[in-house]
């Protein structure tokens, strides 16, 4: 009978060993739970951090020129990387499941963020923000029964409008610049400042999208960030540039160059109109909001239908209105109390 029974827990004991070395090796974190569940055969499956960070990241990369940019998927895989070095570094393991964070977790990589990576806050902000979303989907899968963020908070710096001033512009239009490829991102940016396009949408506008409606030349089409429609009247200094660069690609206005001609073309503008805060391709479109049309009295609701924004907040970030058109605003207001009313004290 003893033998019987010692060889019975010999087996038992051996099964449970083996059972521990499989989940040992699929590099994941477990516990005694999880060795009994599957010595029972029971081995369930838990949602993992990174690997639904991982599903997230399919499905935005599907949605790419639907309602998704591809900066936005680049940018996701970036702070997917963040995650994945700080769970490596910190726990030691591949993966971790979605069950494991909690407050201190979070606060943990915001501060190895912060004081490691020595991101900018903006840049933090983002990140959590994304971690933040894979966690709402765990929760409404079913796959997370709690919140982890709940009680957690951390600092959303507000955007801030990113125009560039009349004199910065006309430095920049009256810039010489000889390398041709660096003529053509100033002048492509210029576009943008007085046509309102993002730079996307720059590089995928077609000869089809110029069109002539009422007697005015107008350029019609669909962001490429959110397919959202936009119309927007060709101003001369637009028009210029459009017929200097028409004709060299094939059904497009412009043969723009690659991003990283962009990018080192818009720092070699900055530097030599001798600007100390960094130079940016969107900043056009603040530009155009704020110091094109805004400031000229376009109210904010066509502004907003121009830039194909769905929501006329977005374009209220936009809105940097200058001191110049509130004083001219105030002056005319003025004007009218004077004419109506009359107090005599």
């Amino acid at each position: 009978m003893a033998v019987s029974v010692n060889q019975k827990l010999g087996e038992c004991t051996a099964l449970i060993h083996a059972r521990f070395h499989e989940l040992n090796e699929r590099e994941e974190a477990f516990t005694a739970t999880d060795v009994r569940d599957a010595y029972q055969g029971q081995i369930h499956r838990q949602a993992l951090l990174l690997e639904s960070f991982g599903e997230y990241l399919t499905q935005t990369k599907e949605r790419i020129g639907i309602d998704r940019a591809l900066k936005t998927f680049k940018l996701r895989t970036y702070q997917l990387s963040l995650l994945r070095e700080y769970v490596q570094k910190k726990y030691k393991v591949s993966d971790i499941p979605l069950s494991q964070l909690d407050n201190t977790f979070i606060e943990g990589f915001e501060y190895n963020l912060t004081i490691y990576r020595r991101l900018k806050r903006s840049s933090i902000s983002s990140t959590l923000s994304t971690l933040q979303t894979i966690v709402r989907m765990a929760v409404k899968k079913g796959v997370l029964d709690f919140y982890p963020f709940l009680g957690y908070s951390y600092e959303r710096p507000k955007g801030e409008p990113r125009s560039i001033t009349k004199e910065e512009l006309e430095r920049i239009i009256e810039l010489k610049i000889e390398w041709e490829n660096y003529r053509i991102v100033r002048d492509l940016f210029v576009f943008s400042c007085f046509s309102g396009l993002a730079i996307s949408d720059v590089r995928n506008l077609r000869e089809e999208n110029v069109v002539l409606e009422e007697g005015e030349l107008c350029i019609k089409g669909r962001r490429m960030k959110t397919k959202t429609q936009y119309r927007v009247q060709v101003l001369p200094p637009a028009w210029a540039i459009m017929e200097r660069y028409r004709g060299k690609r094939a059904g497009f206005v412009f043969d723009v160059p690659t991003t990283d001609i962009i990018l080192n073309g818009m720092h070699y503008i900055q530097r030599n109109i001798g600007m100390e805060s960094p130079l940016t391709f969107h900043m056009a479109r603040h530009t155009f909001a704020s110091l094109i049309t805004l400031s000229a009295g376009v109210p904010i609701e066509t502004v907003s239908r121009m830039l194909g924004h769905t929501n006329l907040r977005t374009t209220q970030v936009y809105a940097a209105v200058s001191s110049e058109r509130i004083h001219r605003d105030m002056q005319k207001v003025q004007q009218r109390i004077q004419d109506i009313f009359t107090l005599k004290l």
